[in-house]
């Protein structure tokens, strides 16, 4: 806050903040003039405008954001909904979505569910609430209550790393994905192979995995079993880590798995190392994402990476793209191919 005291006007400004007035009065100027030099619009001299950007930087003066934006109908704000932050892809995703943003002129507002559909409505409508040009889509239940609300508010979205046919999106082939990691399971030579589900990971995504898994299980000549599709990570009990540990006790148990995410196959590796199962030496574990944790030596987890800068970069175009086309403009939509990353989790089964 300035300690200025604006000469000819009588006001001391030593405890409240330079208004464009002040701004207008120091540098002998109109307000409008100064409105001009701020928003690089009109005709004003360069001496003229050197005055106001010194009395500005004199005072530090910020313009008012809320009355500007009234102006231009625009916040400069984006939302970004995101599942759960404590998944470092999802994290790494939002860092990189906001690099993209501020690259752009705008400010990204983070909102997480933390897993909860019923979280979804709420925090898109403090997003709303903000005014946000748009908001990037990271998880999304599917709620049609939920579709409705941005319809009717026409608000800008892209979803990244999610899809849907009815907006804007963009998003690795899950099919491809979990493809690779099959593939290269049942080319090392294992046919007995689970699926390892997190809970909390974005629904559409979390479905369209497991169909996935089943599918290329199939065309492997190896039909999925459902006790082998197993829900990790969930609850305090760890029940869920129970019934994963339970599974690799039973006759002729699964000698390879494949993670939904990295984030599972990460912890599925310490589980099974307190159980005194050797990765890959009695389980080889596969995940999917390719987040930077991964590549640690100690970790050395095969994944199927997701180009997460690609994603970024084409979600903050395509949101800015709808921005500025509008909402009834045809939805654009993007594929990406993933890749596989062998590490040392993975070998030939005993």
């Amino acid at each position: 806050m300035t300690r200025e005291r604006i000469v000819g006007d009588g006001r001391d400004t030593a405890f409240r903040r330079p208004t464009i007035n002040d701004v207008a009065a120091l540098s002998g100027v109109s307000k409008s003039t100064v409105s001009n030099v701020m928003r690089q619009t009109g005709s004003v001299s360069d001496a003229t405008r050197r005055r106001v950007v010194e009395a500005v930087e004199r005072l530090g003066y910020r313009p008012n954001a809320t009355a500007r934006n009234l102006v231009m109908q625009r916040t400069n704000l984006i939302g970004v909904l995101v599942g759960d932050l404590a998944n470092d892809f999802n994290a790494e995703l939002v860092k990189r979505i906001e690099q993209h943003a501020s690259a752009a002129g705008y400010t990204t507002l983070v909102c997480n569910t933390g897993g909860h559909a019923e979280r979804e409505g709420s925090r898109i409508e403090a997003l709303l609430e903000q005014r946000v040009d748009g908001i990037a889509l990271l998880d999304f239940t599917g709620d049609r209550a939920v579709l409705s609300q941005l319809l009717g508010e026409r608000v800008p979205v892209a979803m990244v790393s999610c899809w849907s046919e009815y907006a804007d999106c963009v998003a690795v082939d899950d099919m491809v994905g979990v493809g690779l990691a099959v593939q290269h399971l049942v080319e090392l030579g294992h046919r007995r192979i689970a699926y390892a589900v997190d809970p909390l990971m974005e629904a559409t995504t979390r479905h369209s995995r497991a169909e996935a898994f089943d599918r290329v299980m199939l065309r492997s000549g190896l039909p999925p079993r459902s006790e082998w599709t197993v829900l990790c990570g969930t609850g305090d009990d760890g029940g869920d880590d129970a019934a994963m540990l339970e599974l690799l006790r039973g006759e002729a148990p699964p000698t390879a798995i494949v993670a939904a995410n990295d984030h599972t196959a990460i912890r599925l590796m310490e589980l099974l190392e307190g159980a005194g199962r050797a990765v890959p030496g009695d389980v080889s574990l596969a995940g999917i994402d390719g987040i930077d944790t991964a590549g640690l030596s100690r970790i050395a987890l095969t994944t199927v990476a997701q180009p997460k800068e690609e994603l970024a970069s084409l979600g903050v175009a395509l949101l800015l793209g709808r921005i500025e086309s509008g909402y009834d403009a045809p939805p654009q939509q993007r594929r990406l191919r993933p890749a596989l990353i062998v590490r040392q989790s993975t070998a030939p089964p005993r």
